[in-house]
């Protein structure tokens, strides 16, 4: 018989292992070699034709695709349409912006990813920001994106209202969040940040070769959470019906991802000085930094007690006779790593994001400023300097050092990526070369910062 987690619903007894039946099983598929679409809209920027706020949603679905990307791709088109009927009357924004649809995103993230390979040079040197979205449901907001724009999709949160409650998007998110918190401590921050807490960025959708490969600032939004799509995902069932009966019915939260991804696309295009937060990003890497310092400390003290229960004879006492299990080696403890690089650098870090939060501060008290389009400029380069070109180890083309997918974790990201693995698979001398080298990123996007606020500060008036 088969073991309790295997078993079946129906009203027979499971069983494994050789039997009777003899099953002939022919296989069939099609290696063919198929062209993928991407369709991309163009509007061209007044001023700064050079620097491209980038928005996509992809088009193709295993199936039908109600949910997973159709609802998604509709209220980008809805986006695309209202721009068009602004541009009739008269509206021009002052950067460029990109709407794409991309194909292929399904088999391996194809269509998205060819566009930045082709692009790449051009992306390096104008990409303002890329703004993904994927499925649509009900419910809450859900934003995953660089530390950077944290602040600036949750203003653009605050101004868009929840279709069925009447508070706005961000005040719902945060009373959710507020709800599931799981500390004091936690509840304390999500009542007084005024920043929704916006994760890392992982792999899944076409936002992977904008911020991982090429280090663009990126977001992905949608809204979900309040009916349970996982019995149709990626399957023949995730159809119109379905979607009109049991998701969003009257599509509403599509209208609401369109005004989410319209205002942070017309906001991106038309700042006067790009809508950057340091602070967040500054207090989000001092948070990785204490994050892989636990991990280390962790791995000593778990490694600490395995070898005393080897050596008190846990193992062998509590192996059973008749499914005997074999005790596992001792190891070695993990060595100290010494940290100070990224402590440094994340400290300089902190004290120019401060520089830059008060030179903008400063900015915003002068209504007569206007930017000088050289600091936008040096801006657009901010996340580009948190990119090694050498990659992660074993990963060359991921070279973004905040976060990336976790080798074995498929969609889930991992944070610090090149020490923060590196030390979970007890690659000591790898990690301790990883951190000088996220050190150094990290000084090197705080000296960026420093330059950028030194311009505001001594722009003319």
């Amino acid at each position: 018989m088969v073991p309790d987690p295997w078993r079946g619903g129906l009203g027979i007894t499971y069983h494994m292992g050789a039997g009777p039946a003899r099953v002939h099983l022919v296989v069939k598929s099609n290696w063919d070699l198929k062209p993928v679409y991407d369709v991309i809209a163009t509007i061209r920027g007044t001023s700064e034709p050079d620097e491209w706020v980038i928005r996509g949603n992809h088009q193709d679905a295993w199936v039908n695709g109600a949910e997973d990307p159709t609802a998604g791709q509709v209220a980008l088109m809805e986006e695309a349409r209202a721009l068009g009927t602004l541009l009739g009357e008269g509206w021009k924004p002052r950067r460029t912006i990109i709407y794409a649809a991309w194909d292929g995103e399904e088999p391996m993230l194809l269509g998205s990813t060819e566009w930045v390979e082709e692009h790449a040079d051009e992306l390096r040197q104008k990409a303002v920001a890329y703004l993904n979205s994927d499925t649509n449901d009900r419910g809450y907001l859900f934003a995953g994106g660089t530390p950077s724009l944290a602040r600036f999709v949750s203003d653009v949160a605050k101004d868009v209202d929840d279709p069925e409650t009447h508070l706005s998007v961000y005040t719902r998110r945060q009373l959710a969040d507020i709800k599931n918190a799981r500390s004091d401590d936690a509840r304390q921050r999500e009542r007084t940040s005024g920043v929704l807490r916006v994760g890392p960025l992982g792999s899944g959708s076409d936002y992977s070769g904008f911020v991982d490969h090429l280090g663009i600032a990126s977001l992905n939004i949608g809204f979900g959470g309040e009916s349970d799509g996982s019995g149709v995902y990626h399957s023949v069932y995730d159809d119109f019906n379905w979607y009109t009966h049991f998701s969003d019915t009257s599509f509403v939260y599509g209208r609401a991802l369109s005004q989410m991804g319209g205002l942070a696309v017309m906001r991106l295009a038309d700042a006067d000085v790009l809508p950057y937060d340091f602070t967040g990003l500054a207090s989000t890497v001092q948070g990785y930094v204490s994050d892989l310092e636990h991990v280390l400390q962790s791995e000593h003290d778990e490694t600490a007690e395995q070898n005393r229960e080897i050596q008190e004879g846990v193992f062998a006492a509590t192996s059973d006779p008749w499914h005997p299990t074999i005790a596992p080696a001792v190891e070695s403890l993990p060595p100290h790593l010494g940290f100070a690089d990224l402590e440094n650098g994340a400290d300089s870090l902190t004290r120019s994001a401060g520089r830059w939060a008060e030179a903008f501060a400063a900015l915003e008290a002068d209504t007569a400023y206007r930017a000088d389009p050289a600091v936008n400029a040096l801006l657009v380069q901010a996340a580009r300097r948190l990119t090694d070109k050498r990659g992660l180890p074993g990963r060359p083309w991921y070279t973004f050092e905040l976060e990336a997918p976790g080798f074995y974790t498929g969609y889930g990201a991992k944070t610090m990526p090149a020490v923060r693995e590196a030390i979970e698979q007890r690659k000591f001398p790898l990690a301790q070369q990883q951190i000088t080298i996220v050190g150094a990123v990290l000084g090197s996007e705080a000296a960026l910062i420093d330059s950028a606020a030194a311009m505001l500060g001594h722009a003319p008036r």
